[in-house]
């Protein structure tokens, strides 16, 4: 046999060969005149190294990618990278002590630049690598880098779209800030984690009348500071109960739960009515007195620290069926004060510091000084009670620091007029699984006007440029244009360098630019059209776009698919894709989110170093699509183990055509037995199969279908015609199943199956150079014989029974016996293999009949029965030693058997032949000597085997 499966030698000699002969290359080469198919890249950040989700979602993206090659097509696939925002900047930060944006500042902006594209330009190249290493075949050199001027462009170009359609502008909002980061985030960029808070039940007394109030429930005391109003439902039912000496004002379904069952106090209902009686109901702010601010609210806004009504955000699930409304601290309380004329008030600072008009509170940072404000409330005579409770809070997707709300001055994209539209299009972009199409359904239906700005440094400059002195603004859409408005444009777009370009204004002042950059969901959503060059090029915009395929985890549908909708609809005025692939998220074998602290994190370097790349490739891309996935890595090593069974199998055809002196020649269907209808069948079925599951993107249906056929080469065709005379027949049936095997598996596997590839075309004279440039195979539907796989699958089973039979009663299936008896419920399909079934189980006779299932044999071992079954125990120790002395299958050597044990003549010649014996002696007592020789004890026999070259 051939050399064992070395993964570690078999990967780099594929990719030294990829690289010595171009073949990625010569594959684009080979279609570049086929039909276009746009592969978009989403791209992976450039802040670290390669990691176990990574490698998952590229080696898919790369089986997609693959396929499309084989079958012709002209296949766009650009590498593409994220690289401007937090994550790099604050990797830059740690390598240079910095801490915040005024450490920034004494370093020097433009160092700080320097440093950063420096930083995420290594680690593209490194991420090349990595994936190059994984098998992932993409267009690195030419890859899209949000940090070069052309993308930095084509993000302009989107801006000046959305002006032109009256879709940009400047607002005021209340925004998720990360106080850590000291930048408004986007509502994608939220990672909503679960927490326990303390919640606060607290009065606020009804104005002008002597012990009334309104009770209200927050898990956020520092926003009471921001409170303007208190929300009620007008349809709901509330009563104003009486507890002791003062009424409360509570949601009727929430009376007992809370005054009993929080606040453990008796109560009696004095009056009930629906919460539109309570419109316009004025009440007083427990600080009034000590934050000066609040009158001057109240009297440029009457209705603030009154009720209003809400149906949307008000209901009896929990708290008291009134809530707390702070428009300065939240996306539903700022619609509400939008309705009434309630400004969204809220003077954080940008770390989320209470400045020094909040009074006593100055200083207090949000969330983190919660108890010090409920203690304030508590020495103020409103606390009622504190409770814990656990919920979900949005963190910093980036750092992990619970957010806070906070009033800023934002430029966004005006986007929500545009939902029908968007989910008129997700209606025809393909989704896999199709439950993707409605979770992305779901959240277009939510969509907000995205915030389009940061107040950073490392990112896309902001194009607009504003008047010093009629505050008018312009956007300029491209260098080209910037360069007829100032004269002159930097080499390098990013801060500080575009912020020295000024230019005049019409009343004469002079435009500068605002100092904001963009959010970085404005790269990703702008790569669609900046992968193609555009809109510098149209050529290979109008050819490919939109994209035909994309492929990301199922946090992307808020994420990336979300962005690249609604900057294509923006844009372009269409969707930027056609097809998603949806995958799951990566866990642990206890399904817990792999982190640091819990010391649960895979390495793909890990899995690569011990397994191989096509094993993470193999396992990891079976999992199926939406879906998470519990890593095992005693999963990780069954795949590993069916690798070398596929090896094996390439092993076996070498072996037996170089045994034979034979080469594989085209099948003559006249000559094939059963085992070769049955194989051939499974071939082109899985085929035909294989290729339907391809074109639907069902991807991770592919590699379990091929396994389960080579598997089934291995495990039952070889076993079939392991005697079979006919050894050019043997080798023409499995010559057609390891070739197409090799090239439908390609896309998956690509280094297995170029291994495999190179050494087949060494020994056979294959054409093509390497098995990526093959073209998919076509399967022959007229050898697909779904009867013939139904016979060989009952006689499988019927096998599987009869030798489970033989090992209760303890004989192996060398040992020849008379009869077994099986019981079935189809016994005219297993009669059709009866003669597979006795030599697969090794009796002379079977019997068929139809009843419960169940087996009967024959135990009695005749003397002829036990003289067959010596023979075959001898042959295999004999095959054994030669294993042992590296002896190939034609081999010819001396073989001396030492034994008291007579075999009767008949069987000599045939042993002979099968231990590849050019002298066979069977002697009471030899001196015969070798290194290679063994002794055994069967039934009470004594032997010694001798191998003499």
């Amino acid at each position: 046999m051939g050399k064992p499966y070395d993964f570690k030698e078999v990967e780099a000699q594929v990719l030294k060969l990829w690289e010595n002969k171009n073949i990625y290359q010569k594959v684009k080469d080979k279609n570049k005149r086929g039909k276009p198919f746009y592969f978009l890249q989403g791209p992976p950040y450039t802040s670290g190294k390669l990691h176990i989700a990574h490698a998952w979602n590229n080696s898919m993206k790369d089986l997609a990618m693959r396929y499309k090659r084989m079958k012709g097509f002209d296949v766009w696939d650009r590498a593409g990278y994220d690289m401007h925002g937090l994550p790099t900047a604050r990797k830059v930060m740690a390598l240079h002590k910095l801490k915040m944006k005024e450490d920034i500042e004494k370093f020097g902006v433009a160092n700080f630049i320097k440093e950063c594209i420096k930083f995420s330009s290594e680690k593209a190249e490194l991420m090349n690598k990595d994936l190059w290493r994984l098998g992932v075949w993409m267009d690195y050199k030419n890859a899209y880098l949000p940090i070069k001027n052309e993308f930095i462009e084509a993000e302009w170009f989107l801006v000046k779209k959305a002006e032109e359609q009256g879709r940009l502008y400047e607002g005021e909002k209340t925004m998720t800030w990360c106080p850590n980061c000291a930048t408004a985030m986007a509502k994608h960029e939220c990672d909503y984690q679960e927490i326990e808070d303390d919640s606060i039940f607290m009065k606020f007394k009804v104005k002008a009348k002597e012990d009334e109030y309104l009770i209200i429930w927050t898990t956020t005391p520092w926003t009471i500071v921001f409170n303007l109003a208190i929300m009620v439902n007008p349809d709901i039912d509330y009563v104003k109960v009486e507890v002791g000496k003062e009424k409360l004002i509570v949601a009727k379904a929430l009376a007992g739960v809370f005054i009993q069952g929080v606040a453990n106090k008796k109560f009696k209902i004095l009056e009930e009515f629906k919460g539109s009686k309570l419109e316009g109901l004025e009440y007083e702010h427990p600080w009034n007195n000590k934050l000066p601010f609040y009158k001057e609210l109240k009297k440029k806004h009457p209705k603030v620290h009154t009720v209003v009504l809400s149906t949307e955000y008000v209901d009896v699930s929990s708290g008291t069926g009134l809530v707390h409304c702070a428009p300065g601290c939240g996306p539903e309380d700022y619609e509400v004060g939008y309705k009434n004329n309630i400004p969204p008030f809220n003077n954080l600072d940008e770390h989320g510091v209470f400045p020094k008009e909040a009074g006593k509170f100055a200083g207090l940072e949000a969330r983190k000084d919660d108890k010090k404000f409920t203690e304030e409330l508590k020495k103020n005579g409103v606390l009622i009670a504190v409770t814990k409770v656990k919920h979900d809070y949005p963190h910093c997707e980036r750092c992990s620091t619970a957010v806070v709300f906070r009033k800023t001055k934002q430029w966004f994209f005006k986007v929500e007029d545009l939902k029908e539209e968007m989910i008129k299009a997700n209606q025809e972009i393909y989704w896999v699984p199709k439950a993707g199409q409605n979770a992305f359904h779901s959240w277009l239906d939510n969509l907000r006007d995205n915030s389009i700005t940061k107040q950073r440094y490392w990112g896309t400059p902001v194009p607009i440029w504003r008047c010093n002195k009629c505050k008018a603004y312009e956007v300029i859409g491209s260098a080209d244009e910037l360069k007829k408005r100032a004269g002159e444009v930097p080499d390098n777009l990013h801060k500080p360098w575009i912020d020295k370009v000024t230019f005049k204004c019409k009343c004469g002042g002079v435009m500068k630019r605002i100092p904001d950059i963009m959010d970085v969901w404005i790269d990703a959503g702008s790569a669609s059209w900046s992968c193609l060059y555009y809109p510098q090029r149209t050529d290979l915009f109008k050819r490919f776009f939109p994209a035909d395929f994309i492929l990301e985890a199922k946090e992307q549908v808020r994420g990336w698919f979300n962005l690249l909708m609604v900057a294509s609809m923006i844009a372009l005025k269409k969707p930027s894709f056609k097809a998603v692939y949806m995958h799951g998220m990566l866990t642990d074998v206890e399904g817990q989110k792999m982190s640091k602290s819990l010391g649960n994190i895979i390495s793909p370097y890990e899995l690569i170093d011990k397994h191989g790349a096509d094993t993470l490739r193999y396992y990891m891309g079976e999992t199926k699509p939406g879906v998470d996935m519990n890593f095992s890595w005693e999963e990780a090593k069954l795949r590993f183990k069916n690798l070398q069974v596929l090896w094996n199998v390439h092993n076996y055809l070498i072996d037996l055509t170089t045994t034979y002196k034979l080469k594989p020649e085209k099948i003559d269907t006249r000559k094939i037995g059963l085992e070769e209808k049955y194989i051939l069948s499974r071939l082109y079925s899985i085929m035909k199969e294989v290729e339907e599951r391809q074109e639907k993107y069902l991807l991770n249906e592919l590699t379990p279908l091929i396994g389960d056929l080579f598997l089934d080469l291995s495990r039952d065709y070889i076993q079939f015609v392991r005697d079979k005379k006919d050894k050019q027949l043997v080798v023409n049936a499995l010559f057609e199943c390891l070739i197409n095997i090799v090239k439908i598996l390609a896309p998956n596997l690509p280094f297995i199956t170029e291994a495999i590839y190179q050494n087949l075309k060494n020994e056979y004279g294959l054409k093509e150079e390497s098995v990526h440039l093959c073209s998919w195979p076509a399967h022959n539907e007229k050898m697909i014989n779904p009867s013939v796989e139904e016979e060989v699958r009952v006689a499988k089973e019927a096998i599987s029974l009869i030798l489970a039979k033989r090992e209760e009663k303890g004989i192996g299936v060398r040992w020849p016996l008379a009869r077994a008896e099986i019981f079935i419920d189809n016994p005219n399909v297993l009669k059709k293999t009866e003669e597979l079934v006795k030599k697969q189980t090794n009796f002379k006779k079977l019997l068929v009949n139809k009843g419960k299932t169940k087996v009967e044999i024959d135990t009695t071992l005749t003397p002829s029965l036990e003289q067959e079954g010596f023979a075959r125990e001898i042959i295999r120790r004999i095959q054994a030693l030669r294993k042992k002395a590296g002896l190939k299958r034609n081999d010819r050597v001396r073989v001396v058997i030492e034994t008291e044990f007579e075999l009767e003549k008949q069987y000599f010649e045939e042993l002979k032949e099968k231990v590849g014996a050019s002298k066979l002696e069977f002697t009471k007592k030899s001196d015969a000597k070798s290194e290679f020789e063994s002794k055994a004890e069967v039934r009470k026999k004594k032997f010694r085997f001798v191998i003499i070259k």
